[in-house]
């Protein structure tokens, strides 16, 4: 399960957490990324929020069992191998009255029952972090960190697409704050860097992200609220420097957008913004819809959501400056029964880039449809098991050429041991 990246594609709001439904709401829990980004390995030791001491440590290892129909992402070389993986993590958890931290990090060294020119330790690795502290009762600092490293490009780049089997990794660092002013208007700032790389031979275009959001709310009734905002990204896609895709420009982009939240039922909302962005490439200057949407649900066994995304960012590995839209749902089930999580999370993301006939064209875009589940056992064992399917095209004006089937299935089984500490 790939781990999304705001700033390249504003995740979805965290499942967990339901949406304030006023401004005058008490300061949020710490910042979450989408249960549905954890990778299976950390699915069933971060998603559930309870824990029995205020620090608690766990560590633990997995040994799975993986069949991929298209281990190299590539239909121009379909092949398919089973993969048997061993997987050390190690998660912590931080709750004291002002601050809060939640971490994980996990590594797997893979074995390849066909190619075994391919096995390699470790072959992928995933470091997720969330923190909060309320420095008064009206000012929370928040920051949150994601890390990936993967040879399926689709598993790093923060829409899902892939520039084929290659040594790639991201992280995106996101600090922020909020303000509640008055008990009637908030504040929300946060800043973005993230990094995407490719290493060795490959398609892969290197980007950096820079940006800045600021979210001003003002609470008109107690289930409806006003919105406005705006936003700035500076995106580098580092093509020129390694001699790939030619002309793919830093570009400057600011966004302002309009909107509400609406409390329609105690346990549903929903969140519109709409707007327009106006980007600077190459000494032209190029303006686009941009906004989102989500409707978030609280159901008796969990939680379902939908979001759309549209704005201006990189297409992954295919790099460039592009209008990207993005359609997602997760369906979580957590109280089903005692000791299983389930989640269900389909995407489908389209990239174009901004301004025809430019070289370094993008035209892409992918179907992901993602479900994991991890169910405990015994105290300190656990069952996990997920499936994958992607699809992607590549339009023909798309400089980069990069067609996908691929099916995923995995099965494992989980030993960890928590350490509390006062």
């Amino acid at each position: 399960m790939a781990s999304y990246a705001w700033g390249q594609q504003p995740p979805p709001r965290g499942i967990g957490a339901q949406p304030s439904g006023t401004a005058t709401e008490p300061a949020p829990g710490p910042p979450s990324l989408p249960i549905a980004a954890y990778p299976l390995e950390l699915l069933g030791l971060l998603a559930p929020a309870a824990q029995r001491g205020p620090v608690t440590l766990t560590p633990s290892i997995s040994v799975s069992e993986e069949y991929n129909d298209n281990i190299f992402s590539d239909n121009r070389n379909r092949q398919w191998d089973f993969i048997t993986s061993l997987s050390p993590a190690l998660t912590l958890y931080v709750n004291r009255p002002s601050y809060q931290l939640t971490a994980g990090y996990s590594f797997s060294a893979d074995l390849y029952a066909r190619e075994d020119r391919l096995s390699n330790a470790p072959d992928t690795q995933n470091f997720v972090a969330t923190g909060l502290y309320r420095l008064t009762p009206v000012l929370t600092l928040t920051a949150s960190d994601a890390f990936a490293f993967n040879r399926n490009s689709n598993q790093v780049a923060a829409q899902g697409f892939s520039s084929g089997r290659q040594k790639s990794w991201s992280n995106t660092f996101t600090p922020g704050m909020t303000w509640q002013m008055t008990p009637r208007n908030s504040l929300s700032l946060s800043a973005i860097y993230g990094v995407l790389r490719f290493e060795g031979a490959g398609t892969g275009v290197d980007s950096d992200t820079l940006g800045i959001q600021s979210t001003l709310t003002h609470a008109f009734t107690p289930r409806f609220s006003g919105i406005v905002a705006y936003g700035f990204t500076y995106l580098d896609p580092q093509g020129q420097k390694q001699g790939q895709n030619q002309g793919q420009d830093v570009s400057k982009t600011h966004t302002a957008t309009l909107g509400f939240s609406y409390v329609l039922t105690p346990t549903l909302t929903a969140i519109v913004t709409g707007g327009a962005s106006l980007t600077e490439l190459s000494g032209d200057t190029f303006v686009a819809p941009a906004g989102t949407a989500s409707l978030v649900q609280v159901l008796p066994f969990g939680s379902a959501s939908l979001q759309y995304n549209k704005g201006v960012s990189v297409a992954g590995g295919f790099g460039g400056t592009n209008n990207t839209q993005t359609v997602s749902g997760t369906l979580t089930l957590s109280t089903l029964m005692r000791g299983l999580l389930v989640v269900l999370s389909p995407v489908y993301s389209t990239s174009e880039s901004v301004g025809s006939g430019r070289a370094g064209q993008v035209d892409v875009e992918a179907i992901t449809l993602n479900l994991g589940a991890t169910y405990q056992i015994a105290r300190y064992t656990a069952l996990f098991g997920g499936y994958t399917f992607f699809r992607q095209r590549t339009g023909g004006s798309s400089l980069t050429q990069v067609d996908a089937d691929q099916n995923r299935v995995r099965f494992g089984l989980q030993f960890g041991y928590p350490f509390n500490f006062d």
